[in-house]
């Protein structure tokens, strides 16, 4: 086919392939080693800055270490946690009465800590888990949280309560000192707590002060978890820290602690525990907010993430642009509780998740460098370590986004895109130029052959040079001639092929009218069929008649079933009262047509047994239907050991008793207080023919009124469905009954229906259904 081409065009196009070749190859090798290049230095970058603040945080923890234990042992804080702890215990006899206390401290809790807590929890709190129930901690948290002059966040500037007990003689002693320790070193909050949990000293008197972290309302927060951790160590220098996560006497702010055992003589007597401080860490993690300084420029940040893949200190991008940052993470897919909790709170600590490949690979305990989207679906050039601090799995990130990155690189690139799309336009005036002579001949060519294409075999060719253009001309008129004689003889086959399909349609439309006729024939013998079963069913207004409380759900699986319902209303004493009812649910082997011809003789044998017979007795009713089920289907040549399954019962509405016998199908008894129902099985022997086959049993109960009884096929147990496509089962038909015991019979037989069409759904039916239930 390129043969084919004038030798003009394939020379132009030829140059133009080349030149476009050579373009795109030298553009294309100059962009990837740029890109290269800028890639590694700014991995070079980044991973120098993520070395630097790794051991800027590494050291920071130990220094708080350090300054932990060093605290601890300190003889000031000895002293003044003896002091607090004797004052905590001496509290309770101070004069003011505690009911007054403590309705002054709700009234703080109520206006105050509550309202703060609320907008930064995600549902309503109830003030009851909050309030301190100790009298010691109610006394203390009035007179120095509730009755503090000082307002929220300021508490901790009053130094003596100007109140007449221990605890605020030794207060005004002590407190001066750890609250200049606390701001010198910028710890959030310090607390002392005794040996038996209570805090009995904090510097900020948040909510927490003076409750006890054994019973209190904080006994499950991070402050109990690393008191404890803290608590009966033996270590020389022991020291516990605990990850960041919400606090709520921080109005649910993330806190992190760590503690330290104070000891005297060898002998523990409390816990000393720092609240450590955001803005440390976020300090070293922004470079003071001085992100260019260290080589970061306008999109680069360096940040820590705990083992819950959330941050652990502030976003540079919510510190630079809080509503864009906002804007950016709902895109995200950030539920819009923690977007609303970080716009409350002002920080995205232990709120913003940054699960990335670098976060994950880092928390696995690798190092190295990566580009990948970060949390906020920017790609970035990541370089992520973890770091090594006792009693926390965090990795820190140095990060900057690729754009910024590749900045150079992209003025690179748009120059070689102008200078390539110049190149080729100069290409392209060159190639037409070259070309333009040969095109008149091309488009007479090209619009003989589309008139050719449309089906005129008629429009003319000329060849008007020896050229390839010529060539080209002279065998579009050779297939011209043999499309032309190809067309005339597919005309002749498609006319021939046109009556061979009318031919065999009529055929099949004969064939599909013989099929609707029978299909038609068969229908109608089996809806017959359905009325004569139908005239074999007792009519529900003479159940009803002689049952007024009771219900039978039918169900066939097809037109016609092989299960049926059976009834003969009779006098006991011969009068005209008809009190003693027999009435049986029968399954029959089989379902459909073959089910329904069984019924039939099921039917007949149970009117002969009763009226023929005189039989009364359920057990004797089955013992002779049984004979006479083997009699009908026994033959002389073979025997058919079809059959069937029965519950028979026989009520007296007079006595309220009930004789039952049953072949293989149960009865259920449910008496009217009961808890669980009585279940009276059946015979385990068919009414057929049955190799070990024995008299059936009969047995009988005394009812009382209100008291119910329920019989059934096994159609409604086998269905299968429910979200996983097993079998209803006869113990959840049981739980059913249960639940639905005290409806009206009728209702309880359309709750069952309903249920069994939902535990159905799309699933086919798979058996005839039969339930009957009876309430004295």
């Amino acid at each position: 086919m390129f043969r084919s081409i004038p030798i003009s065009i394939r020379v132009t196009a030829a140059f133009f392939i080349i030149s476009f070749t050579a373009v795109s190859v030298v553009g294309f090798l100059s962009y990837i080693r740029g890109k290269e290049s800028l890639q590694e230095a700014s991995f070079s970058r980044l991973t120098l800055v993520r070395e630097i603040k790794a051991d800027q945080i590494e050291e920071y923890f130990h220094h708080i270490a350090d300054q932990a234990l060093t605290f601890a042992e300190d003889h000031t804080i000895i002293e003044a946690l003896k002091g607090f702890t004797k004052g905590f215990q001496e509290i309770k006899n101070e004069p003011t009465p505690l009911e007054q206390r403590k309705a002054e401290l709700e009234k703080y809790y109520r206006e105050e800590f509550i309202p703060r807590l609320d907008s930064n929890i995600y549902s309503k709190v109830n003030i009851a888990n909050y309030l301190p129930q100790e009298e010691a901690a109610i006394r203390l948290q009035d007179i120095y949280i509730s009755s503090n002059p000082f307002g929220v966040k300021k508490k901790h500037m009053l130094d003596d309560a100007r109140h007449e007990s221990f605890y605020s003689k030794h207060h005004s002693e002590y407190h001066p000192y750890i609250r200049k320790y606390l701001k010198k070193f910028g710890f959030y909050d310090i607390f002392l707590i005794d040996s038996t949990g209570n805090i009995v000293y904090t510097v900020f008197k948040e909510v927490d002060f003076g409750t006890s972290l054994e019973n209190g309302p904080y006994k499950k927060s991070q402050l109990a978890h690393v008191y404890h951790k803290a608590k009966g160590s033996f270590e020389p220098e022991h020291v516990v820290l605990d990850d960041y996560a919400p606090y709520d006497p921080s109005y649910n702010a993330h806190a992190a602690f760590v503690a330290a055992p104070i000891r005297e003589h060898g002998h523990e007597i409390g816990v000393l525990v720092f609240q450590l401080p955001i803005d440390r860490i976020n300090d070293i993690m922004t470079n003071r907010h001085s992100w260019q300084d260290v080589g970061l420029g306008k999109t680069g940040e360096t940040y820590i993430v705990g083992e819950d893949f959330t941050l652990r200190n502030q976003s540079r991008f919510l510190i630079e642009d809080r509503e864009n940052y906002l804007k950016t993470i709902a895109s995200t897919g950030t539920p819009d509780s923690i977007v609303t909790k970080i716009r409350n709170l002002g920080t995205s600590i232990g709120l913003q998740t940054c699960k990335t490949i670098g976060t994950e690979n880092a928390l696995r305990g690798e190092k190295g460098t990566a580009v990948f989207p970060d949390y906020r679906g920017v790609n970035v050039l990541s370089a992520y370590q973890p770091l090594k601090i006792k009693d926390l799995h965090w990795v820190l990130l140095s990060e900057i986004d690729e754009d910024e990155a590749f900045n150079d690189l992209y003025a690179l690139r748009k120059l070689l895109i102008i200078e390539f799309i110049s190149l080729l336009f100069a290409i392209g005036i060159i190639s037409y130029l070259i070309s333009r002579h040969i095109t008149l001949p091309l488009k007479k060519l090209t619009q003989s052959a589309r008139q050719l294409a449309k089906g005129d075999m008629e429009t003319p060719i000329e060849v008007t040079s020896k050229d390839e253009i010529g060539i080209l001309a002279l065998s579009f008129k050779k297939m011209q001639l043999a499309i032309h004689k190809l067309f005339t003889e597919l005309k002749e086959i498609n006319a021939g092929l046109e009556e061979k399909v009318k031919d065999r349609t009529r055929e099949i439309q004969h064939q599909k009218e013989m099929v609707e006729e029978k299909n038609k024939e068969i229908l109608d013998s089996i809806l017959y069929a359905k009325r004569l079963q139908n005239a074999i069913l007792p009519p529900m207004e003479k159940v009803k008649e002689v049952l007024p409380d009771s219900f039978i759900l039918f169900k066939p699986k097809d037109i016609v079933s092989g299960d049926f319902y059976w009834m003969e209303a009779l006098s006991s004493n011969g009068g005209g009262k008809l009190d003693d009812i027999l009435i049986a649910a029968v399954d029959c082997t089989g379902h459909g047509v073959p089910g329904a011809m069984v019924s039939v003789v099921g039917s007949n044998g149970l009117n002969r047994s009763v009226k023929e017979f005189g039989l009364r007795k359920p057990s004797e009713i089955l013992d002779n239907l049984r004979s006479l089920v083997e009699e009908t289907f026994s033959t002389s040549e073979s025997e058919v050991k079809d059959g069937m399954d029965i519950a028979l019962c026989r009520i007296n509405t007079d006595k309220q008793t009930v004789h039952y016998s049953g072949a293989h199908n149960p009865l259920w008894i449910l008496r009217k207080d009961a808890e669980q129902i009585e279940e009276i099985r059946g015979d385990k022997q068919p009414i057929g023919k049955f190799d070990y086959g024995k008299p059936f049993s009969n047995h009988e109960f005394q009812l009382a009124k209100g008291d119910c009884i329920f019989f059934f096929t096994d159609g409604f147990s086998d269905q299968f469905g429910g979200s996983r496509g097993k079998k209803f089962r006869a113990a959840q038909l049981m739980e059913t009954l249960l639940e639905l015991r005290n409806l009206p019979m009728e209702a309880i037989s359309t709750e069952l229906n309903n249920r069994f069409e939902t535990w159905k759904g799309n699933l086919e039916q798979i058996d005839d259904v039969c339930v009957i239930g009876v309430r004295f």
